[in-house]
């Protein structure tokens, strides 16, 4: 038997503490049912996120002649059979302008605002904070319009860009984005500064997303559209929307997780919150708040 000496300070271990972390970012995942989650937001996204999507794209004066599918094609890098089958798959710009009405914009809004709730409770359960439910909806209006603030800007901000500044402004305007959003569905309950972990790993996530998106969904879309039709491109882009949804949750239960163990759980105050701490609590040398 090993006898422990008094005062004697153990060594510390990179391989311990990260299998600690990946135990614990496992842990926080389950705890907010990240499966079924991810599922939820994934098909949130293209009942409610996907449709409002087309329409703006299809009204938007900076694309003026560039539809859904266009988008797609470009942003998926498809060609061929591929290509030709999204594009018979979504409807042409005057189509989809000629349908356009303000009571089928409001219904796209309303189901919109499902999937910010979605999002909602994905980040309150990572962060351990309790549901605003109704009281958050005027966030998610506020998320809605600052993701189309973003959409419409950057294009405007890359065009004149290319190579590596093209793409750190990418990157740097995607870090915002996930920056942002998770600060406005949480009712500016966390301080911005715990929510940079999330925002990188969201960042970092997204990108894998995208380079694997680059080299599957081709193939995907071709393989599914010969095989069930048309309806075969929507098989594949609901599966497509589940795997980002998935990327959303692991970043965000790994950025919670992060972020608790860098410094306290520190919150700010907003009026939503009836349970709100002291005024300078979360910001950088105002200690903790309570839990």
């Amino acid at each position: 038997m090993k006898l422990s000496v008094p005062g004697r300070v153990q060594r510390f271990s990179p391989i311990a503490a990260f299998a600690d972390l990946i135990r614990d970012w496992i842990g926080r995942f389950v705890a907010v049912q990240g499966v079924d989650r991810a599922m939820a937001i994934g098909a949130q996204a293209y009942t409610a996120l996907f449709p409002l999507l087309i329409v703006y794209i299809s009204i938007s004066p900076l694309k003026s002649g560039r539809s859904m599918s266009q988008m797609l094609i470009d942003r998926l890098e498809l060609d061929g059979a591929a290509a030709a089958s999204v594009r018979q798959a979504f409807a042409p710009v005057g189509a989809v302008q000629s349908g356009i009405t303000v009571l089928s914009v409001a219904l796209l809004l309303f189901s919109g605002l499902s999937f910010t709730r979605g999002l909602q409770r994905l980040y309150e359960g990572a962060f351990s904070l309790p549901t605003l439910g109704v009281k958050n909806t005027k966030w998610g209006v506020l998320w809605l319009a600052a993701v189309t603030v973003l959409v419409t800007l950057r294009p405007m901000v890359l065009g004149g860009l290319s190579g590596h500044l093209e793409t750190i402004m990418s990157l740097l305007i995607s870090g915002l984005l996930w920056l942002v959003t998770p600060y406005l569905l949480l009712g500016r309950r966390v301080y911005w500064l715990r929510l940079a972990p999330l925002a990188v790993l969201s960042v970092i996530g997204m990108t894998g997303v995208g380079i694997w998106s680059v080299l599957w969904m081709p193939h995907t879309i071709a393989a599914s559209a010969d095989q069930f039709g048309v309806i075969g491109i929507g098989f594949a882009l609901l599966t497509w929307m589940v795997a980002v949804a998935g990327v959303l949750v692991v970043a965000a239960t790994g950025g919670a997780l992060i972020s608790d163990r860098i410094g306290p759980r520190q919150t700010t105050v907003t009026p939503d919150d009836p349970e709100a701490p002291p005024a300078d609590a979360g910001r950088p040398g105002a200690g903790a708040s309570r839990r």
